[in-house]
């Protein structure tokens, strides 16, 4: 079950970011650097009330071992009631943050933002319900209907010339579809009676959640705000856009695999209390996919850009090329708010969270005030390198775990990355084509060379290759 689970997911995560990847070439071709930057910021300072707006309710469902309507209701209502309030901290300070920086659409992109969260309670439920049996068929359903949302409204008003507004727009798009579809599909209304039957369990819950949710948009926003304030727009814009396609890889890999561990740990612990064998095998299968494919896009972040964003973005590669070295460490501390969260280790994940993000912002503060673009990509890279250390220790308190094991389950996947890099390095220079020409190129030769070195090292991801390519044969065999 979580193998057919992690197929369909991994099918819709890679639709979904097939329209993202769409819609990011369009918009990048009518939205300037500085509207770009504009947006972000604007986003940025959203973002921090964002991360209490859920306040853990879709975990807390998701983790608990028997589910009620008085549990559900609950968590409805402590959503909304959290919506409302949030909603009139960001109207306050909306014109304030926009005199501050002296834009004037800030404001408005904040006021989009605003009525996204406003009716995001009447879809956080629903997703967490979903998720929890285990229904990736209707979640499917929810996660295209609301990219093309997005896509369809950001570009048709960024081609009607409103810029940083047009992305707002498609952002409240998104929250919009995930309400109607997600509604459409559940078709239980009694949810959203109200009821604080259980607030305390999920303020409890919560409250440690919030705290991880607070710290991890403050980290990951500080360069923006930062950014912004000390170096440009142009400069929020380049660094916004130079994350773009490693975000696009994190969102399609992390989007489509974590809901999945997520939902199978949580089974794991009700029945048998051991989720230590399965995050090691995630963790190997994790790796052994994104770390080549990291390494293939710092090699290759100057054609990518160019084929997908235009000429304008192409300053944006150097930054993309160093980003990927810090993308790499990411990933080995990316399980880690799922392992606390499922372990019942919620107060381990806020600690964890507000001494790493409270580290990035200063770091990111510190490349800011050299006034150097270059100085905060590499302190962001920093930044993931000691995060990485701290997950271990986080984790290593939330379950058994030690550095052998991680190494024994990792070590291939390094030697994979090592003979993919190997072989796609020296085709760089070799490759004197067209920017779209060298990418298709070096895609079907990645995928071949990677093929190539699982088998070689034998890495435990090839057993399951071999399970999907025989149900794939056995579908297309003739009755």
């Amino acid at each position: 079950m979580m193998r057919k689970n992690l197929i369909l997911s991994f099918v819709q995560r890679h639709l979904q970011l097939l329209v993202s990847v769409a819609s990011v070439i369009v918009l990048s071709r009518l939205v300037s650097p500085e509207e770009t930057g504009t947006f972000s910021i604007g986003v940025a300072i959203a973002a921090l009330t964002h991360a209490v707006r859920d306040f853990g309710v879709g975990n807390f469902l998701i983790k608990e071992a028997e589910i009620t309507i008085q549990k559900i209701q609950t968590a409805f209502t402590v959503s909304m009631i959290i919506a409302i309030v949030l909603s009139l901290v960001l109207l306050g300070v909306s014109v304030p943050v926009a005199r501050f920086y002296g834009k004037p659409e800030i404001a408005t992109v904040i006021w989009l933002t605003t009525l996204g969260l406003l009716i995001s309670p009447l879809s956080t439920v629903n997703l967490a319900l979903l998720l929890r049996e285990g229904r990736f068929k209707d979640m499917f359903k929810i996660s295209i209907a609301s990219a093309f949302a997005n896509a369809g409204v950001s570009i048709f008003f960024a081609w009607r010339g409103m810029g940083a507004t047009a992305l707002a727009l498609g952002a409240f798009a998104q929250s919009a579809a995930l309400v109607i579809v997600s509604n459409l599909l559940m078709r239980d209304f009694a949810m959203y009676r109200f009821s604080l039957s259980y607030w305390r369990q999920i303020s409890h819950f919560g409250t440690h959640m919030a705290v991880s949710g607070v710290a991890e948009q403050m980290g990951g926003r500080a360069s923006d705000l930062i950014v912004g304030k000390l170096v440009g727009f142009s400069a929020v814009g380049l660094l916004s856009r130079s994350g773009t396609l490693i975000t696009m890889v994190q969102d399609s890999m992390q989007s489509s695999v974590m809901p999945v561990i997520l939902t199978s740990m949580a089974e794991d612990t009700r029945k048998t209390g051991n989720i230590l064998p399965l995050l090691l095998k995630s963790l190997s299968y994790f790796t052994v996919i994104m770390w080549p494919i990291f390494a293939l896009i710092s090699i290759y972040a100057h054609d990518a850009i160019l084929v997908l964003f235009g000429a304008k973005w192409v300053g944006a590669s150097p930054y993309t090329s160093v980003l990927c070295v810090g993308a790499s460490f990411a990933v080995m501390s990316s399980f880690t708010s799922t392992i606390c969260n499922v372990a019942n280790k919620a107060h381990l994940l806020s600690r964890y969270s507000l001494t790493v993000q409270g580290m990035r912002v200063l770091l990111v503060a510190i490349g800011a005030v050299m006034t150097d673009l270059i100085r905060v990509v590499e302190m962001l890279v920093l930044a993931e390198i000691i995060q990485c250390v701290l997950a271990f220790f986080c984790v290593r308190q939330a379950v058994a775990i030690d550095v052998r094991r991680i190494v024994a389950n990792c070590w291939r996947s390094l030697v994979v990355m090592a003979l993919v890099t190997a072989v796609m390095l020296p085709l760089s220079s070799v490759l004197d084509y067209p920017a779209l020409v060298r990418l298709i190129v070096v895609g079907i030769a990645g995928v071949l060379a990677w093929l190539c070195a699982v088998l070689v090292v034998r890495h435990p991801i090839a057993q399951e290759l071999q399970i999907i390519y025989g149900h794939i044969a056995g579908r297309l065999r003739p009755t």
